[in-house]
């Protein structure tokens, strides 16, 4: 806080809070941050402030520290990132772009008028590629043969889903819900903690949405994150038998049907593969899920005033 004379008075001057903060982890792709946070800077809508979290390696040499502030956490883990700077944030909304995916002008609008409804915790937007514009995830879903896989790949024009679900990587949060998320899951995978905080807040009360109009890019035709295998599978199917129940049984049957319609896809097989043995995983994983932390939608806490409209000062052309 700085102080400026009036007469003989010292006079506070205080920064007006933000409606919504901007969180930009960084991991390994130094260069991916940096152009995800350019990105960032350039479309910046007002009334928003924009974090920088990253393990004390991070100095700054384009001397950004009066554009962002920077928060440190105690690993590269995004979940630590997304945490320690959830825990800093002013907004009473979060937005977190990690590594290698670019802001559009404009792409905060859409996103935070769903939190008009009270019980919406988290807003996924949409990803396309940068090169063609196919739209490479509209959230994820989870159907009888696949888990925690991008809705409407491919496709120009995103499909409104019933419970979609969010990537950690690009998403819009209620703060306070994303806080008490942070101490819920002891895994250090990005897309294991997507995959359990959707069921976290499902159990809590809470959905997320899908913001059509919400669109960043990456630069990859395909979603960085996405790397199928045996262990995906396992884990991720052994995290769905601690929510919703199954066993032996329901994770041979969805593995095998999954092995069935993905012959041609060798790295599908083997996710699907994996589904079959996730009970050995299952008391292991269900040791690192606390599910008492979260933030529940009746707590009257949660719900803050409504976004107003935050408006776009892109400095330059997205």
């Amino acid at each position: 806080m700085t102080t400026s004379l009036v007469g003989m008075v010292s006079v506070p001057k205080t920064h007006p809070i933000p409606q919504l903060s901007i969180v930009v982890p960084i991991q390994r792709d130094l260069a991916g941050f940096e152009s995800t946070l350019i990105s960032v800077l350039e479309n910046q809508p007002s009334g928003s402030e924009v974090l920088v979290s990253h393990d004390g390696s991070y100095d700054d040499p384009f001397e950004l520290c009066e554009e962002v502030r920077f928060v440190v956490a105690e690993s590269t883990r995004l979940i630590d990132l997304v945490g320690v700077a959830a825990r800093q944030a002013r907004g009473p909304y979060v937005h977190v772009l990690g590594d290698g995916l670019r802001a559009t002008c404009g792409w905060t609008d859409d996103a935070l008028e769903h939190f008009d409804h009270f019980d919406t915790a988290a807003v996924a937007p949409v990803i396309r590629a940068a090169a063609n514009r196919r739209v490479l995830s509209a959230g994820w879903s989870t159907t009888s043969t696949s888990i925690c896989s991008p809705v409407s790949h491919g496709e120009e024009s995103p499909r409104i889903e019933t419970r979609i679900a969010a990537y950690l990587q690009a998403s819009f949060w209620r703060r306070d819900v994303l806080r008490s998320l942070h101490q819920s899951f002891e895994g250090s995978d990005s897309l294991e903690a997507s995959f359990v905080y959707h069921h976290l807040i499902r159990k809590a009360g809470w959905r997320t949405e899908l913001s059509p109009n919400s669109t960043v890019e990456c630069d990859s035709e395909t979603i960085p994150w996405e790397c199928r295998s045996f262990k995906r599978g396992l884990r991720l199917r052994a995290i769905r038998n601690h929510f919703v129940g199954g066993g032996w049984s329901e994770s041979i049957t969805a593995g095998c049907l999954g092995v069935l319609s993905s012959l041609l896809q060798p790295s599908r097989m083997l996710e699907s593969a994996g589904q079959c043995f996730a009970p050995l995983a299952e008391s292991n994983l269900a040791r690192q899920i606390q599910c008492d932390e979260v933030a529940t939608c009746d707590d009257e806490g949660m719900i803050v005033s409504l976004p107003k409209k935050t408006g776009t000062s892109c400095r330059r052309a997205a």
